[in-house]
């Protein structure tokens, strides 16, 4: 029970539920604010301008300590004339003692050949049974702009207006600023990101994936500030993809994360 409640509170501290990625963007470093796809629902809404078919995703994650700590996500993504529509749901708890989840609503739009805009309505609920539930609304938003040669720079903001929970819950919804860029070259992408935390923290990400054919990814990345290194792949037949990460920490271990898409 001691430990169980520690890790609760280093959980809690953390706040681990709210910057959950898709599984390739978390091999790649933890990155997103310049990447397109289903997984841009978490990160920058803008990205899912590059969903161009009806997709859905299952996720989990398994976290440091102990196997009852998880995150299980699923996604949807639905282009139509009006823009690409975006629906997340993610669950991150330890078993039977507390409960994180969000969920979210998307819209992004392409406004001209090289401008997108993306925003997410959130809703957000902290449960520990029989002791608390508490919930709040947040929103985030996102642009990307394509330079020549199909790099992007990204912006997003998530948590604008900083919202928390209710007076007196130690829960914390993050609120930080992300500025990224990717360079495609024949067969890698490499990502690069800054990110400033409203809590006075600034950290950074890099990360690169390498395609073999349309079949197989290979992807990389380093964060700092925390310093933490993250790999994973990639496979790809037909309509299914199949994503896998795995973030190793100094000190507290592995966060390995698999993902399944498909496209209709």
């Amino acid at each position: 029970m001691i430990s169980r409640c520690l890790i609760l509170l280093l959980i809690s501290y953390e706040s681990l539920a709210q910057t959950y990625v898709g599984p390739n963007y978390q091999a790649m470093g933890f990155t997103g604010a310049a990447l397109e796809g289903i997984y841009s629902l978490t990160a920058n809404p803008a990205g899912l301008v590059g969903v161009e078919h009806p997709t859905g995703s299952i996720n989990y994650q398994h976290h440091f300590f102990s196997p009852d700590v998880t995150t299980q996500a699923a996604l949807l993504g639905l282009p139509t004339r009006y823009g690409v529509f975006g629906l997340m749901l993610n669950r991150f708890g330890l078993k039977s003692a507390y409960h994180d989840v969000k969920a979210g609503v998307s819209l992004a739009r392409q406004l001209g050949p090289r401008f997108a805009l993306g925003l997410s309505a959130n809703y957000h609920q902290l449960r520990i049974p029989s002791y608390l539930n508490v919930s709040s609304v947040t929103v985030d938003v996102g642009m990307q702009y394509r330079l020549p040669k199909n790099a992007l720079i990204g912006l997003q903001y998530t948590n604008v207006g900083s919202a928390s929970y209710e007076p007196g819950v130690y829960g914390i919804i993050p609120a930080y600023v992300k500025a990224g860029i990717s360079y495609p070259f024949s067969a890698v992408i490499v990502v690069a990101e800054m990110v400033y935390r409203l809590t006075h923290t600034l950290g950074g990400h890099v990360g690169m994936e390498y395609a073999i054919g349309d079949l197989l990814y290979l992807r990389g990345g380093l964060s700092v500030n925390p310093l933490q290194q993250h790999a994973g792949f990639g496979l790809r037949w037909q309509h299914v993809t199949l994503h896998t990460a795995t973030t190793f920490h100094p000190r507290l271990g592995a966060t390995p994360q698999i993902g399944l898409c498909y496209a209709f």
